[in-house]
């Protein structure tokens, strides 16, 4: 049998950092910006140009407020942060404001969020160097910001909490962090959406920590994103969602994403209802040791209770298709019962070049569990019982595992035949993993992804 183990992303316990001392404000009520605090004496804010600079760790007091300024660049020296303990509207409407590092300094931290009056907006904001956290019970809406080369001083150039604390994030990018793009604590549980964002080579230290690192919360949705990793760095995974406190709850959702080129590609672990559907998990093999990782899609659980409904994706060039660890209950598909049965799954992921020494592993059932997988399509050349079982490691293969129940497998000419289908959902796709807007109206000529599935279009 080959035994597969896994390293597990790098999440830590939440530590308020304490900074050297600043200006701190009355908290009488008054409203500060960059320009503001610049005119004031010992606030360690200059102003030159268009250009301010921050040398010291500034606070804006409960009852104050703090209002971002529009167009201007703002520079971080070592050990400099803004922390808000007011409210906070750092919304931009007018052109990109830029937060970014003075000189080479090495240390910068940005700002600090711990608004206790309202969610906090935030828009059209570049973070080069520096980061965004949140140290709020509410949490934030972040639209339309771009978070690149983050100096690792956090555990992510976007670091989410605290406990109970809600976040929006849409239209941003992460590029060239240290560290995570999107992070926090384990002992942190936040829900979180993030939609329409891409993250390119993240996790630029390569220590164990994916792009995106979360941990599990009551609503963790992560959709049509491109998470895009640097295949020099061998130790930096897609999207890791952790429990390692055991919360009740817990509910996880990754759809219509495109995740390519990590040591991996996803890991749920721990207790928590995940579902998977209508992803691209392309390459995601940059692991040097294939009994550390390298799976398209892992699904890890000791404690039994994790369960995983895993629909139409499309999964190729891994070491390992799909790992199951542990678990509860994994529906991969399942068309043996009625279609309005709760656990009814039409399967449909998509299988191909998933493997390592000339060995191909599509589905590896490292666990005691049946695990139901109809209706797929393996990489295989006849989508036979014989032919499929070459692909699968279960039961047949180690006596000790659980059984995979695999047939009847999809059709693979339904899959030329899906944009006809007007009950489908719009996910589609060109080959670079770019989302293609079709309205009602069909692609031109050509080869897309839809649904997570290669479709013709003739």
């Amino acid at each position: 049998m080959r035994k597969i183990y896994i390293l597990v992303p790098v999440l830590t316990l939440s530590v308020l950092a304490i900074h050297a001392d600043g200006y701190k404000t009355a908290g009488d009520g008054t409203t500060y910006s960059f320009e503001t605090l610049s005119q004031i004496e010992g606030s360690g804010v200059s102003k030159e140009g268009n250009v301010y600079t921050i040398t010291q760790s500034d606070t804006i007091a409960p009852g104050d407020a703090f209002k971002m300024d529009e167009g201007v660049t703002v520079k971080f020296a070592d050990a400099a942060e803004l922390i808000i303990q007011g409210a906070a509207d750092l919304k931009v409407l007018n052109g990109k404001t830029i937060l970014t590092r003075d000189g080479e300094a090495k240390s910068c931290y940005g700002l600090d969020v711990q608004n206790e009056t309202a969610v906090t907006e935030v828009s059209n904001i570049d973070f080069e160097y520096v980061g965004l956290r949140n140290y709020s019970t509410i949490g934030m809406n972040i639209s339309n910001c771009h978070f690149s080369k983050h100096n690792g001083t956090m555990s992510g150039a976007l670091f989410l909490g605290v406990n109970g604390a809600e976040f929006l994030i849409q239209e941003c990018q992460f590029d060239s962090c240290q560290k995570a793009a999107i992070g926090g604590a384990a002992n942190f549980c936040c829900n979180v959406k993030i939609e329409n964002c891409t993250f390119k080579h993240n996790s630029q230290a390569n220590n164990n920590i994916p792009q995106i690192n979360l941990t599990a919360a009551p609503e963790v949705i992560i959709k049509d994103c491109v998470i895009d990793g640097d295949s020099t760095r061998n130790m930096a995974g897609g999207i890791a969602v952790a429990n390692w406190f055991g919360y009740q709850g817990m509910s996880t959702a990754i759809t219509g994403c495109t995740i390519k080129n990590n040591r991996y590609g996803l890991t749920t672990m721990s207790s928590m209802d995940v579902v998977i559907a209508d992803n691209m998990i392309i390459n995601n093999k940059f692991e040097t040791n294939p009994n550390n990782g390298g799976s398209g899609i892992s699904l890890y659980d000791p404690y039994l209770t994790q369960k995983a409904y895993i629909r139409g994706n499309h999964i190729e060039g891994s070491l390992w298709g799909i790992t199951v660890i542990g678990c509860g209950e994994v529906n991969i598909g399942k068309t043996e019962v009625d279609p309005s049965a709760p656990d009814y799954n039409p399967g449909g992921n998509v299988f191909k070049d998933n493997g390592f020494d000339g060995t191909l592993y599509d589905l590896y059932n490292n666990s005691s569990n049946t695990v139901y997988a109809q209706g797929n399509i393996w990489n295989v050349a006849t989508q036979d019982e014989e032919s499929i079982e070459n692909v699968i490691f279960h039961k047949n293969d180690n006596s000790s595992l659980g059984e995979v129940i695999f047939m009847p497998a999809g059709d693979p000419a339904a899959i030329h035949n899906s944009l006809a289908d007007e009950t489908a959902s719009p996910a589609v796709y060109d080959l670079q993993g770019r989302r293609i807007t079709t309205g009602a109206a069909t692609p031109r000529k050509g080869i897309y992804i839809v649904n997570g599935r290669k479709t013709v279009v003739r």
